[in-house]
């Protein structure tokens, strides 16, 4: 089965592309995550889900506990449910990620 984007969700500093909606196994998630340029996601972790990314496009500063990376296309990063994760686009350029959420119960976020 092909992925397709059938819609966005716009968030303000990011959008999100949902994939594969109602193909996946319960407990499963994919979807594409645009930050925007000179944008950011705050901190903020997930109670149940894994996430999975693999950067698509651009560069950002990507922050995982208490560990900040420069995330670059091809680089994957795995985020386990309780730890604090958040994305800063300073470039004037989309960042664009491949997000794949295990456990994933809905939406379960705690911004901080």
């Amino acid at each position: 089965m092909k992925g397709e984007i059938n819609k966005s969700i716009d968030r303000g500093s990011y959008v999100k592309y949902p994939l594969f909606e109602g193909e996946l196994p319960e407990g499963s998630y994919a979807q594409i995550v645009e930050v925007k340029p000179k944008s950011k996601v705050g901190k903020h972790y997930h109670k149940f889900q894994y996430e999975l990314f693999y950067v698509i496009v651009g560069e950002a500063k990507l922050g995982i506990g208490s560990e900040e990376y420069l995330a670059r296309p091809g680089d994957i990063f795995l985020v386990k449910p309780g730890q604090v994760h958040w994305v800063e686009n300073d470039s004037e350029d989309s960042f664009k990620l491949l997000v794949i959420k295990l456990n994933f119960k809905g939406d379960d976020t705690v911004w901080l």
